[in-house]
């Protein structure tokens, strides 16, 4: 067996009404992405939505949605690097059929 990794971002969204929502990406974009839509979705002032993810936009936007609540709102974007193992005969070339 020899061993990889992969990137994948994981975020944390909770407003203390309802259970915590907890999503799994393959890119830091896809996780920006994701938070910008939940932020949005529990804002009315923030409803549309700009083409492309600014991190930096999508970080203030959740703090001052936070700031709101803040003893029962919390969010999180966390980077993980998860080791695999892949298989060796993944790595073998194919032997043709005589």
């Amino acid at each position: 067996m020899t061993y990889d990794a992969v990137s994948a971002y994981t975020v944390l969204f909770g407003d203390g009404e309802s259970p915590a929502t907890v999503s799994v990406h393959g890119s830091a974009e896809d996780a920006w992405g994701a938070l910008d839509v939940l932020v949005r979705g529990r804002s009315r002032r923030w409803r549309a939505r700009q083409v492309g993810v600014d991190e930096d936009r999508v970080t203030e936007l959740a703090e001052r949605w936070r700031l709101a609540d803040p003893e029962r709102r919390y969010w999180q974007v966390a980077p993980h690097r998860l080791r695999v193992t892949v298989p060796a005969i993944a790595g073998r070339p194919q032997s043709r059929p005589a």
